[in-house]
C-alpha cells in the first residue's frame, strides 16, 4: 500500500507543529504527518499574516500542490482549520488535482452556517483575551506574560478577523471524499442537529464521532482521534461503533 499523507491545519492562533506534531507517534507507519503551518504562525513566525481565508488557502495550496498531485492524502482541520480544510479541498479540485481520500473535520459547523456575535476580532484587548481564556485551549502562561500577549494577540486577532469575515460561496462544494466529523458534547459552538449538515458536503461516506470535553477536545482526545484516522485510512478491521451514515 502506498504511503498516505495527512495534512493537518491548525485552529486560530495555533501552530500546526505544536498541535499535531505528537500525532506522528501514534499514526500508522504508512501515514505520513504533514502539519501545515500558516504564515506568521509557529515555525513561520515573523512572516506576514494572511489577510483573508482566500490568501491563506492560496498559500497552503502552493506549499502542497506537488505533494497532492503525486500520492493519496487526507486533510484534518479543527475550528478555523475546518473552514481552511474545506476551502483548500475546493481549491485543490478547482486546480484539477486529486481530491483527498478523507476530510477529517472538527470543532465547527458547516461553512454555510453563519455564526452570531461574529465581531470578536473587534473587541477591546481585555475583553478579547477574556473570551479566548474562557474558550480554553490556550496555554495559561500566555495570559500571565505581557511579552507573550504582545506577540500572540495580533496573530489571534487576525485569525478571528479573517474567519469572522469569511463567507462561504453558495452552493457549497460537494466532494467525493469521505467526511469524518468529530465533536464534543461540551462545545457550545458546535450544536446538534446542525453537525449532520456536514453530510451535504460528501457523495461518499459520512461519519460522526462524539467526545467529552470542550471546544479544544482534540488536545485531550488525540490518542483516540489517531486511532480513528488509522482505521479510516488503513482499513484493516471493521469501523468501531459510532454514528455512521451511508
Amino acid at each position: 500500500m502506498s504511503p498516505i499523507d495527512l495534512i493537518c491545519i491548525p485552529y486560530a492562533g495555533g501552530s500546526a507543529h505544536a498541535i499535531y506534531g505528537k500525532w506522528a507517534e501514534k499514526l500508522d507507519a504508512r501515514i505520513q504527518l504533514h502539519p501545515l503551518e500558516l504564515a506568521g504562525h509557529g515555525r513561520r513566525m515573523g512572516q506576514a499574516l494572511d489577510d483573508s481565508v482566500a490568501s491563506a488557502v492560496a498559500d497552503m495550496l502552493r506549499s502542497i500542490r506537488s505533494r497532492v498531485a503525486l500520492r493519496p492524502y487526507a486533510i484534518y482541520g479543527h475550528s478555523m482549520g475546518t473552514v481552511l480544510a474545506y476551502e483548500l479541498a475546493a481549491a485543490i479540485r478547482e486546480a484539477g488535482l486529486p481530491e483527498p481520500l478523507v476530510l477529517f473535520l472538527s470543532g465547527r459547523l458547516p461553512p454555510h452556517h453563519r455564526y452570531v456575535n461574529n465581531e470578536m476580532h473587534a473587541l477591546t484587548d481585555e475583553v478579547f483575551l477574556d473570551k479566548i481564556k474562557r474558550l480554553g485551549g490556550t496555554p495559561p502562561q500566555l495570559f500571565e506574560s505581557k511579552e507573550l500577549i504582545k506577540l500572540f494577540l495580533p496573530i489571534l486577532r487576525n485569525d478571528y478577523r479573517i474567519i469572522e469575515q469569511y463567507r462561504c460561496k453558495l452552493p457549497p462544494a460537494r466532494f467525493a471524499s469521505d467526511v469524518v466529523f468529530l465533536h464534543s458534547d461540551g462545545d457550545s459552538l458546535v450544536t446538534k442537529p446542525h453537525i449532520y449538515e456536514w453530510e451535504q458536503y460528501t457523495s461518499g461516506r459520512f461519519e460522526v464521532h462524539e467526545y467529552q470535553g470542550g471546544h479544544f477536545f482534540l488536545n485531550d482526545q488525540w490518542l483516540d482521534i489517531c486511532r480513528i484516522i488509522n482505521r479510516k485510512l488503513i482499513p484493516v478491521q471493521e469501523c468501531p461503533a459510532s454514528e455512521v451514515r451511508r
